[in-house]
């Protein structure tokens, strides 16, 4: 029997090629979509992962997609109708494995730990308070005292999308601000429209990945007034961080997590695993990171580990949503 006769037997009994041959594994260019427009952090985060993950997949380069729609859930069902042949993946954050799966008012099609893979962590992102240079606040506690006033009616705030991780970070300090507050949401399909618009001025301040403002800030077309991270990020030394300023309650990174559909074929996840590893591992990798506003992640890396994160984040925004009140509205 040739290979060929052998792989129809096997799509007789239910078994794909890749599950019977994984050790061939890849053959051609894995696709890594993400779930937002080209430029934001989600984006830029999966770019630069692949470029260190060739040696270890055979020299073969993955190929980004962008699949944007409703903060990655529209990217994540997808991937559960894939093959999970490892061609298939998806750079995720926060707001698809997390967010819309905890406070989304019906919930998500899908089951963010059971109906996929979990490949690897790839890094964190605080988020960052931004306004324009212009804007009358100068301080995070002018800004809430501001949007305690009439004037928050004319002060829009923009976020990635409804349902984003940056769109819960707006809310939270709205909470904060007290029932007075009257800015209303703009949302974008991405980070990167959304911190324009800041700068802009078509709106008049926002919450949003590092990652995605870092160029701007960089520029200085935008000012950030705090991180949403634990310490101060090393680029932005100046920016205070929410928990140094008494809002211990704004502490909130985002999670960038390679995941594929379940099922994976073993050696295939341990494949992809090894190759995300590897990237993470060369510190052109991991300064380039730095650069663009994120954190390479350094802490244990497995598909367990990986799926420990999509569980512990599910849990905290189910948390935040009791505590807050918070849901997801679409």
């Amino acid at each position: 029997m040739d290979r060929r006769e052998c792989i129809i037997g096997l799509a007789a009994v239910g078994l794909s090629a890749t599950q019977a041959f994984g050790s061939t594994f890849p053959t051609r260019p894995p696709i890594l979509s993400n779930g937002y427009p080209a430029g934001g952090s989600t984006d830029v985060a999966s770019r630069l992962i692949i470029e260190g993950m060739a040696k270890e997949l055979d020299g073969y380069r993955m190929v980004v997609e962008n699949r944007p729609g409703a903060s990655g859930t529209v990217a994540a069902t997808w991937l559960t109708r894939q093959q999970p042949d490892g061609y298939s993946l998806l750079l995720s954050e926060s707001s698809s494995f997390a967010i819309w799966p905890a406070m989304h008012e019906t919930g998500v099609k899908y089951d963010p730990v059971q109906d996929f893979d979990w490949i690897a962590t790839v890094c964190t992102a605080p988020m960052v308070l931004i306004v324009s240079p212009n804007f009358p606040a100068k301080t995070v506690k002018e800004t809430i005292e501001l949007l305690r006033t009439p004037a928050s009616a004319e002060l829009n705030y923009s976020s990635s999308g409804v349902g984003s991780i940056p769109h819960i970070g707006a809310e939270l300090l709205r909470t904060l601000a007290g029932p007075a507050n009257q800015s209303r949401h703009v949302p974008y399909r991405g980070g990167a429209p959304a911190v324009l618009s800041v700068s802009t001025g078509e709106t008049a301040w926002g919450v949003a990945s590092l990652g995605s403002a870092t160029g701007l800030l960089n520029g200085g077309a935008l000012k950030g007034l705090a991180v949403t991270s634990p310490n101060r990020f090393p680029l932005f030394p100046d920016i205070p961080t929410f928990r140094e300023l008494g809002m211990p309650e704004m502490e909130l990174n985002i999670y960038y997590l390679i995941q594929g559909p379940a099922r994976l074929p073993p050696e295939v996840l341990a494949k992809l695993n090894k190759a995300g590893a590897a990237s993470l591992n060369q510190p052109v990798t991991r300064e380039r990171f730095l650069k663009a506003g994120m954190q390479a992640w350094d802490g244990p890396n497995t598909p367990e580990s990986t799926r420990e994160i999509v569980m512990a984040e599910n849990a905290r925004f189910r948390s935040i949503s009791q505590r807050t009140g918070l849901k997801i509205v679409t």
